[in-house]
């Protein structure tokens, strides 16, 4: 692809968007894996967030369809609650590629419902379908190297991170930007449900 064409494709998702105080809890807890092992890309704990739709990149034309279709997200479901527990890494523990945390639903599977209305709304726009069935995470890291990472089990079934709870009130357009220091989250559009 020409450059030029490039430079006006944006990079996108939509997320849910945690609280400060859950992402200083987030701080602590990555500060201590990371003295665990260090072949594992940690992530900023402040741009956490559960994704919901992941784009990769788009043009400015296709970025206003997408906010256009998510205005109508108001009542789909009603603001729900997520509880932060468990922890794991996909694919699986012989070979893991990711390091996550778990999301516990409401009995109503709002994240769930919120999610197939979305790809339900964008398939029209030439926007496929999750292939892959939705798992709801919060990434810690990424490996970066093959490694024993035992120490890094045993240190999440030892120590699990506090299980908490947020409110999801609104769903967020977000713009990823790839910068040498990791990439940078802004959001384009907010949508409250």
């Amino acid at each position: 692809m020409n450059n030029n064409l490039r430079q006006n494709l944006i990079r996108c998702f939509i997320a849910v968007e945690l609280p400060q105080s859950i992402k200083e809890e987030l701080s602590s807890y990555i500060l201590r894996l990371k003295q665990i092992n260090r072949n594992i890309k940690w992530v900023n704990p402040h741009s956490i967030h559960v994704t919901l739709k992941f784009f990769g990149e788009i043009e400015p034309y296709e970025v206003e369809k997408v906010g256009g279709e998510l205005q109508n997200c108001k009542g789909i479901v009603n603001p729900f609650a997520l509880k932060i527990t468990g922890s794991g890494a996909f694919p699986n523990e012989r070979r893991p590629r990711v390091f996550w945390l778990g999301l516990q639903q409401d009995e109503r599977r709002s994240l769930f419902r919120l999610h197939e209305w979305i790809d339900e709304q964008l398939e029209p726009l030439g926007f496929e379908k999750e292939k892959r069935r939705f798992s709801p995470h919060l990434t810690l890291g990424r490996v970066k190297h093959p490694d024993d990472f035992s120490n890094v089990f045993e240190y999440l079934k030892e120590h699990p991170f506090e299980p908490a709870t947020l409110t999801v009130e609104e769903i967020v357009f977000m713009r990823s930007e790839l910068k040498p220091t990791g990439a940078e989250y802004t959001p384009i559009q907010k949508f409250s449900l």
